[in-house]
This record gives C-alpha cells, sequence and structure tokens, in this order.
C-alpha cells in the first residue's frame, strides 16, 4: 500500500510530551538527569512530591550505577578494564551488573545472526566522534592516514570479532579472539530503562515514564490519559506523528547520523556494519515499540544495519513486530502491528506498509 507524504526526507526523533523541569504540576513530579552520556528524565504520576523525589533519586542511582558498569569508556570504567584484558589475552573477573549485560547481548546477537555485534567494537570506534566537519560517509580522516585506516579496518573483519569468542565462566570473562573489544552503545540505555521501571513497580509506583536519549518506557498512565510519544522530523520542529497506547511498553528510536555530533544533550553515533566496518546508511532511521527496552533497541540497531531488503526477516527472527523505519530517500515503511498505534498528522502517513 502507498501513500502521498507532505514532507520531503524525515528522520523520526522522538520526543516525549512531558512537563519540563523538576516539579508537580497537575499530579506529575518530573526530573531531569544527565545519566549514560545524554539527558534523561523521569516521570512520576500520583505519587506525593517527597515519595516521587526519592523514587526518581533511586531510579538515577541506578542509572549512574549501569554508567559505571558498562557504558563510560573512562580509565576507571568496568567495561574499559574487561577490553583491556580481552586485548591482552587476559581474564577478568566482572560485576554480576556487567555479566548481565554480556549475557543479553550475547543472545541478542545470536537471534539477529550476527547482525548485532558489540564484540566488534573497534569498528564503531574508528567513526565515533570523528566527524564534527566532514562527512564520514567520504571519510572522517586525512587521506595520508586513511590507507591506514583501511588496513586495520580490514585486519578486524578478517579476525571477525563476536559474541561468540567469549569464553564465559561464572563471572570470570576472557576470549578466544584479542580483536574482540565490547561496545553495547545504546544498548545500556535500553536495559537501563527496563530496570528503572522496574524498580518503580517493585516500591509501588503505578504510572511513570523514563525517557532516556530518544527511547523512553512507561507505566500505568499519565493522569487521565495515556503516555505518548511525538515523532518528529530531523530538526525537531515538524511533528510527524505519534504513538499511543504505551502502557507498559518502551519506544526506541535509532538513527543513522550522516555525522557523529552532540545536539541538545544527545550523542548522535554512527552504526557501523560489522560486514564491512562501514555505517550504515541506507536505512536512515527505526523505531521500535516492545515490551522490553533492550529488545527493542537491538532491534533497531540490527534493523538499520540490515537494510531495506531484509529488515522484516530480521525482526521477525528477534521478536520486533510494531516497527517505523524512514529510508535514506525519505521512504517510510511501517509494519502493520505499528500501523495500529501511530496516528499520522495530516498529510503524512507511511509510503509502504508491510505485514
Amino acid at each position: 500500500m502507498k501513500h502521498k507524504i507532505a514532507i520531503g526526507t524525515l528522520l523520526a526523533v522522538m520526543v516525549p510530551f512531558l512537563v519540563a523541569g523538576c516539579e508537580r504540576t497537575g499530579g506529575v513530579f518530573e526530573e531531569k538527569i544527565n545519566a549514560l552520556g545524554t539527558f534523561a528524565q523521569i516521570s512520576i504520576v500520583g505519587v506525593p512530591q517527597e515519595q516521587a523525589r526519592q523514587a526518581a533519586t533511586m531510579v538515577e542511582e541506578g542509572l549512574l550505577e549501569l554508567d559505571k558498569v558498562g557504558y563510560t569508556f573512562k580509565v576507571e570504567g568496568e567495561l574499559q578494564q574487561l577490553n583491556e584484558a580481552l586485548a591482552h589475552g587476559k581474564s577478568m573477573t566482572v560485576s554480576d551488573g556487567l555479566l548481565e549485560v554480556i549475557l543479553e547481548a550475547s543472545k541478542l546477537f545470536s537471534l539477529s545472526g550476527g547482525l548485532f555485534n558489540p564484540a566488534a567494537g573497534q569498528l564503531t570506534a574508528f567513526w565515533e566522534f570523528r566527524c564534527d566537519k566532514d562527512d564520514c560517509e567520504v571519510s572522517p580522516y586525512p587521506s595520508e592516514v586513511q590507507k591506514l585506516v583501511d588496513e586495520q579496518v580490514a585486519k578486524i573483519i578478517t579476525r571477525a570479532p563476536s559474541m561468540d569468542d567469549l569464553i564465559i565462566k561464572g563471572n570470570k570473562i576472557s576470549s578466544r579472539n584479542r580483536q574482540v573489544k565490547l561496545e553495547f552503545g545504546d544498548m545500556i540505555r535500553g536495559l537501563a530503562l527496563d530496570k528503572g521501571i522496574e524498580q518503580l513497580r517493585e516500591i509501588g509506583v503505578a504510572n511513570a515514564m523514563i525517557y532516556i536519549g530518544g527511547s523512553a518506557r512507561t507505566i500505568g498512565t499519565r493522569g487521565d490519559h495515556d503516555w505518548w510519544i511525538g515523532l518528529f522530523d530531523a530538526g525537531g520542529e515538524h511533528l510527524i506523528g505519534s504513538i499511543e497506547n504505551m502502557d507498559d511498553q518502551a519506544v526506541v528510536a535509532v538513527r543513522a547520523s550522516d555525522k557523529s555530533f552532540a545536539r541538545d544533550g544527545t550523542v548522535y553515533r554512527h552504526i557501523v556494519d560489522p560486514r564491512t566496518g562501514m555505517p550504515a546508511s541506507a536505512i536512515q532511521s527505526v523505531v521500535v515499540m516492545h515490551e522490553n527496552a533492550m529488545i527493542a533497541n537491538a532491534s533497531a540497531v540490527t534493523i538499520l544495519i540490515a537494510g531495506i531488503k531484509d529488515w522484516k526477516t530480521i525482526a521477525d527472527k528477534m521478536g520486533a513486530h510494531k516497527i517505523l523505519l524512514i529510508t535514506k530517500d525519505g521512504n517510510i515503511y511501517t509494519s502493520l502491528a505499528m500501523e495500529h498505534v501511530i496516528h499520522w498528522r495530516q498529510g503524512i502517513q507511511h509510503q509502504y506498509l508491510v505485514p
């Protein structure tokens, strides 16, 4: 089924319709924090202000703990220490938190057929944060070093680092392949959303939303109406639609940027195809709705890498059924399940509806 579209090329960027600041307005308590390399916001409904503040603090502490475990690349970070050990052929005993991330990543690697491959972090490192001025589709490097980079990328691809290279014995991690460098990217944000909502549920919070850098996870409602997420164009100025009926659901947006840059506190990174070492580019953005934010994130990344020809097959294997994607040419694809929860603005619809 094909439809016209009123706006040109679109990049789906999610923005939650939340009250700004840290306050209680109409029973909604809001708190903004910086965690996991980006802006996060916790919204709690129907709870006394002091109790809501304590709950938000608890979630914030959990987010910062995950930052230390598996997100930051600071020298003292646990993930950085593990990668150092693996690069030198050594083993390391990791925390339960990092072990959980590794085990989940291994499962998602298998489901994706290897396209979601956190073990190929060296490839991502070649592109990440290196394209402030230049178009990365050409090269982020001066010509005199490009040959050296190409040789190194080829070496990594030849050695084919993967999650299957890891040897896991209890909390002790080692690798058969010294080219393995774990980079979990936004998968950690998905895990943080799931854990944050679980924490709130355990202490009796029935209505809340956690938003982290383009992704959101909810329980209950926002007072007398459902939580909902807006879908905007690349500039964040034109609303193209919204996703509603979000009780106990996650909505995750992943985009392939032409450049790595920071905007409004969010860092947009290249998503690299582990088969080629090059940034994925045919699909510009993917939005996945799922009851598990970590699965939603891994699915969105995998779909973006898989490309327009194979995205539906990969999505089915990973158990992701509510999907919206936009190609580099501006074509909008939606799955049938996703179409039921999107409210398009007048004049804007999917161009291709995929059963």
